[in-house]
């Protein structure tokens, strides 16, 4: 049976001390576009970061040079690269800028490119800048089989100086390639004592098109919600009763096959509320349109590693996963595991998860 291969795409340096939050979009030409977040100002979630991009043409064996594919300007970042390709031979790329050390004042934008991510439109606020805070993990934009275009977000509600500040699940939506984006009529609560409730959703698309949401929470658990008019409302959330620490997940639908892929941190959290441990990073199947899961296994089983923010896409019969590697440390807090942050791709034949 044919093993993943695994390659550190982007290292840390004294340069940049931490590669995250990345995307790679297969462009018609066969060619990989990888674009992620380089932190060049510290590795906190507000230190100074822009996005970079880096090209292979011939399926991760080497890569071209990084270039800067956004320059930061936000008061602290810019990241969280997502694509899309509506299938017009464009590509539609979002990013959130961030602009106070809270993360609070964080937004999404969108723009997009005709010519193979080369050259892009001017990003533009994907929503009111006034009155609606909060923003997208990476990889989390899909084209709808009716091809709109959705985007799962957390938005923030309240200062997180307030106690009574909390995180809801709101998707946002385009039907005209990007240029113009509505949120959903309500939002999603996680009723989670441990504020922020919900946060960095993902979404994958059943067959009978109903979008689900599986959501970060601090319940020791994913929760999920769903929206059946293809992110125009969303449902109630419940608990999956998946166990995971308050990290990001990610859930992809395999060509191949028909079933779906879900990679997260299958541990349990080392405290109440927790992010952490960010340990192992876990693969499991389902193939009945999320009901159940089936074919748990480890694609990162190092527990002296943390392995963070998963993205995920397909080229033919190989799952490229893209994630960030760190260290783990269990006696300072889990954040400082973004010290000397590297960013892998594994490069996993299907065949593998069914093993």
């Amino acid at each position: 049976m044919a093993e993943p291969q695994f390659d550190i795409v982007a290292h840390h340096s004294e340069r940049y001390q931490r590669h995250s939050e990345g995307a790679i979009a297969i462009l018609p030409d066969g060619q990989w576009l990888l674009g992620w977040t380089a932190f060049y100002g510290g590795f906190h979630d507000a230190s100074p970061a822009h996005i970079l991009a880096m090209r292979s043409d011939d399926r991760g064996e080497t890569w071209s040079e990084p270039v800067v594919m956004l320059e930061n300007d936000g008061k602290c970042n810019v990241m969280n690269v997502c694509f899309a390709q509506p299938g017009d031979g464009s590509i539609v790329m979002s990013h959130v800028r961030t602009d106070d050390e809270t993360c609070f004042y964080s937004w999404p934008f969108s723009r997009k490119s005709t010519d193979g991510g080369h050259t892009w439109t001017p990003h533009k606020p994907m929503v009111d800048l006034d009155t609606w805070r909060g923003f997208p993990a990476n990889d989390r934009m899909i084209v709808h089989s009716s091809g709109r275009l959705i985007t799962p977000m957390a938005l923030n509600t309240v200062r997180p100086d307030r106690e009574d500040g909390r995180g809801l699940l709101q998707p946002v939506r385009s039907d005209d390639v990007g240029e113009t984006w509505q949120l959903s009529s309500n939002a999603a609560p996680v009723r989670d004592p441990n504020r922020p409730g919900a946060s960095e959703p993902a979404v994958f698309e059943k067959k009978d098109g109903t979008l689900v949401f599986y959501i970060r929470t601090r319940l020791g658990t994913i929760w999920a919600a769903e929206s059946r008019d293809r992110g125009e409302s969303v449902s109630e959330s419940w608990d999956t009763g998946i166990q995971s620490p308050a990290t990001p997940c990610i859930v992809g639908r395999i060509p191949s096959t028909g079933d779906l892929l879900l990679i997260w941190n299958n541990a349990k959290p080392d405290r109440p509320g927790s992010g952490g441990p960010r340990t192992p990073m876990t693969t499991a199947v389902s193939r009945d349109d999320g009901v159940t899961w089936t074919n748990v296994k480890n694609l990162e089983p190092d527990t002296s590693r943390s392995y963070m923010y998963p993205a995920l896409t397909f080229d033919g019969d190989t799952a490229l996963v893209l994630y960030s590697q760190g260290k783990t440390d269990s006696v300072v807090k889990w954040s400082t595991n973004w010290h000397s942050t590297s960013l892998k791709l594994a490069r996993v034949p299907v065949e593998w998860f069914y093993e």
